[in-house]
């Protein structure tokens, strides 16, 4: 039991960091599941790129090793969900195991296509409130530079191993498509258009988390997440950077 208990706990924490969640929330919820099985006091050591999990007074050690992360709230809910319905003996740790690795092999609550389309709008409207200038005639332009910059940063992180390639050809892909639409009198204001477009592949969110994880003590694991958002930040700039220079 105690066996089964750690690997379902290290599952859990696996899932939990590839999307997006809090250190706490990672040790919180794997300490919960091994502790309620094993009745054993366990400790947790957790990273941006791996977790290990212990046993003390007994000789079960678990490590996993996190490759890829990303933010995923509904993963991170349906994990937080499951373990409590655990901890309170309404399922049992198979059926945990099993859930949790229907969570892990789901696909994405919306699809490719809708998050290209909500990254658009979002562009647009990001225009509007970070320039405070009502230019309507940008909005068409501003959409489809974020969502196709949106897509080009999708498609290349999923399918290429380096990272931060994806949001650098994202970045060339939404300044192009800004200064070629002005020069066709697409829109009026390349500026402006970038600062919206520019939004949906920053890491705010990751940045926002790092800062708490420092804030909550968990130093490591808060720098290797805002040293990950620095480097998004740098791709991202310097992919715009690249076509206003050469513009």
């Amino acid at each position: 039991m105690e066996n089964k208990a750690i690997d379902v706990g290290v599952l859990a924490a696996k899932i939990l960091i590839e999307s997006g969640s809090e250190m706490w929330r990672v040790e919180d919820t794997t300490k919960r599941i091994v502790n309620h099985a094993a009745k054993n006091k366990s400790e947790a050591f957790t990273s941006m790129t791996g977790v290990l999990v212990s046993l003390k007074n007994a000789h079960y050690t678990r490590f996993i090793q996190v490759e890829k992360r990303g933010i995923n709230m509904n993963n991170i809910n349906s994990v937080n969900r499951l373990s409590r319905l655990y901890t309170q003996n309404r399922i049992s740790l198979n059926e945990l195991e099993t859930d949790l690795l229907k969570v892990e092999k789901s696909k994405p609550q919306y699809p490719v296509w809708l998050q290209t389309v909500a990254a658009g709008f979002e562009s647009a409207f990001f225009m509007f409130i970070f320039t405070q200038t009502y230019d309507w005639p940008d909005f068409p332009l501003a959409f489809f530079a974020g969502a196709l910059g949106y897509f080009v940063t999708w498609y290349l992180s999923s399918h290429i191993r380096i990272r931060f390639i994806g949001e650098f050809v994202g970045a060339l892909v939404i300044g192009l498509c800004a200064v070629v639409g002005v020069r066709l009198h697409l829109g009026n204001n390349v500026q402006n258009i970038i600062i919206g477009a520019i939004m949906p592949p920053v890491p705010g969110i990751p940045m926002t988390i790092a800062v708490r994880d420092i804030f909550e003590g968990n130093l490591l694991s808060g720098l290797e997440r805002m040293m990950e958002c620095l480097i998004t930040l740098s791709a991202l700039a310097f992919g715009i950077g690249v076509v206003l220079h050469y513009a």
